[in-house]
């Protein structure tokens, strides 16, 4: 080949790399405009979400029905309700003769003494009911059926902040966002909903740090508690059940996360928690309380604005300057001491609140009944306007099903399939694994060592080194090498059953994990291979 030649072979390659280098540029230019464009258009929706927002404190019913309209492509209207449930293990009744319901678009409190049954309730509610004897309905907007084929529209905050610690505060939510919403949601409206849920928990400061473990520190303890239910708001359920959520938390961060379930509640989300020892104001914050007294019975439930007037008309009355829930759950345990009308007592709360509501009285009552008979018809009577302010909020639930929920049904949300959780899954794994990239080089290191001494033992010559010597000693090693498999499932437990019982792909985390340590077993390999030549 001439010089001429080569000189043109090598402007045109060169023509060629450069014409490739431009197209990858502008590749990468198109990702980074598409990237930033979906951004943008973000942060403008939830710019525009907070100038419109109005003040939680004053909307009405009417707002809500109106706002859940605006979302009803994505939240159906979830209604729960309970006629004579009662749930018992043997002998033992946990929770009995619960009449009423869980209303959406409610923040409802649930209060009691130690034993009361909160837990077992909230095990109602959500249909694990597996091992315990069950009579009553609970009734899925006015529908009978399990509870457990709800589950892709059921967001569960446990107690325990079950979250991913070598994670960011950033990543668990994306994660959770985009395993658990629904399959055609756009990446847009997914990092919209993911701002929305970062600002409205306080969470801006911290979205990009390490939530931490117990070997290293990272977010403070209450934030951990808003990242633990910022996962489960960031699927946007219909249903929200909270076990505890303020617990740990100090009374500003406490307000602020009640806020933020206001606002859940005002987009027509079913919201329930259990609460222990709230303050006054964040009290007020509820819109419905649900009192329960030892056994498993209900002492109260209704709207928050008419329980002292209530319990006022029962003769018991909270003194100045004590918080009214503590004080009712005193009464209940006895602790406080009172004189209620009539001949009734504290213990006789349950059945006061099923004579006042009209609802059947269990045989093992009917003695407690024949001790306030002479208050039965006053109690009773005093029952009309509160019955007619529950017919009044039925008449308005009722305009909230015919208006959101009938078109949509609350079966129809699929979420994405084994391959695409596979792949966030597989994204997850491989983050977790460079950050804990220490613990990797030691067992690499391991590995090499335990290498060179094989390969040294075989090239002694020793008559006394026989096969079985070997053999023993490759099972050894092997062994060693297994112990770090044991840190890829046994410190994900809690985490993978939270994501297992809310409908996640088990194949697909399983897949992911085994993916990545099948790499690593082949990087071992080569290692244990180059160090025992």
């Amino acid at each position: 080949m001439s010089e001429s030649d080569q000189l043109a072979a090598s402007s045109n390659e060169a023509r060629h790399a450069t014409e490739g280098n431009g197209k990858r540029s502008k590749n990468r230019k198109k990702l980074a405009h598409a990237r930033t464009e979906r951004f943008r258009r973000a942060y403008s929706q939830i710019g525009r979400e907070r100038v419109l927002q109005p003040d939680n404190d004053k909307i009405t019913l009417s707002g809500v029905v109106a706002l859940a309209a605006e979302n009803r492509s994505r939240r159906p209207m979830f209604e729960v309700v309970f006629k004579g449930l009662t749930l018992s293990i043997g002998k033992k009744k946990l929770l009995q003769c619960v009449t009423g319901k869980l209303s959406p678009g409610r923040v409802t409190a649930i209060m009691g003494p130690s034993g009361a049954g909160k837990t077992t309730f909230l095990n109602a509610v959500l249909g694990k009911t597996t091992g315990y004897k069950k009579d009553g309905l609970v009734l899925i907007n006015g529908k009978s059926g399990s509870m457990q084929s709800y589950k892709k529209i059921i967001g569960f905050v446990p107690q325990d902040d079950i979250v991913h610690g070598n994670l960011t505060v950033e990543e668990n939510l994306w994660f959770s966002a985009c395993c658990r919403s629904s399959k055609g949601m756009s990446k847009s409206d997914k990092i919209i909903v993911l701002e929305r849920v970062i600002g409205s928990l306080g969470l801006q400061e911290i979205r990009n740090s390490l939530v931490g473990t117990v070997e290293k520190r990272g977010i403070s303890g209450g934030q951990r508690k808003r990242v633990n239910v910022g996962i489960e708001m960031v699927m946007e359920p219909s249903l929200l059940i909270l076990d505890e959520p303020t617990t740990g938390l100090d009374s500003a961060s406490s307000q602020l996360l009640l806020r933020a379930l206001r606002h859940e509640a005002l987009q027509g989300v079913n919201v329930c928690a259990v609460i222990h020892q709230p303050s006054y104001t964040l009290f007020n914050m509820f819109d419905d309380f649900v009192l329960l007294a030892r056994g498993g019975l209900i002492a109260y439930l209704g709207p928050i604005s008419e329980v002292e007037t209530y319990f006022s008309s029962l003769g018991i009355k909270v003194p100045e300057r004590e918080n009214p829930p503590d004080y009712y759950i005193d009464i209940l345990e006895g602790i406080t001491k009172t004189k209620m009308r009539g001949h009734a007592a504290p213990k006789h709360l349950p059945l006061l609140w099923m004579l006042r509501n009209g609802y059947e009285v269990p045989e093992y009552m009917q003695k407690d009944l024949e001790d306030i008979n002479n208050v039965h018809e006053l109690y009773t009577v005093g029952s009309m306007s509160r019955e007619q302010s529950f017919g009044d909020q039925s008449e308005n639930a009722d305009s909230v099903h015919q208006n959101v929920r009938e078109p949509y049904s609350l079966l129809d949300r699929k979420t994405p399939g084994v391959l695409a959780q596979y792949k966030y899954y597989l994204g997850r794994v491989t983050k977790q694994r460079l950050r804990e990239a220490t613990l990797q080089a030691v067992d690499y290191l391991i590995l090499c060592i335990a290498g060179i001494c094989i390969g040294t033992i075989a090239k002694v010559k020793d008559d006394t080194f026989g096969v079985a010597s070997y053999g023993y000693t490759i099972i050894a090693v092997s062994l060693l090498c297994q112990l770090a498999a044991l840190r890829s499932f046994s410190p994900e437990r809690l985490q993978y059953w939270r994501e297992r019982e809310s409908g996640m792909s088990t194949l697909a985390y399983f897949l992911a994990r085994d993916t990545i340590d099948h790499f690593n077993t082949l990087v071992i390999l080569l290692l244990f291979g180059l160090s025992s030549d």
